[in-house]
């Protein structure tokens, strides 16, 4: 009993902090350039593929191609450099 109590509080502790990451939308990406950067820059790095980075990385496609010209050069940059780092492998 004494083992299975520290068992139960450690799986409910990963448990929950694996679930606090907050989810967002692919239109919530849409309309913040700068946590769209961050996020799939971190994904890029991290290898991640969950529906965040997919969601980032589809409203990085759109930034790289509208927008003001120094939100879409970041992004141009950041797909050339992935594109170096895949070449690379």
């Amino acid at each position: 009993m004494k083992r299975i109590f520290p068992v139960i509080i450690s799986t409910t502790f990963i448990l929950t902090i694996t679930g606090c990451k907050e989810e967002r939308s692919e239109s919530w990406y849409k309309q913040h350039p700068d946590e769209t950067y961050t996020t799939y820059s971190k994904c890029l790095e991290d290898g991640e593929a969950s529906n965040n980075c997919e969601f980032a990385m589809r409203a990085a496609l759109m930034f790289s191609h509208s927008g003001s010209p120094e939100v879409k050069d970041k992004f141009i940059k950041l797909f050339e450099q992935k594109e170096k780092a895949l070449r690379e492998k």
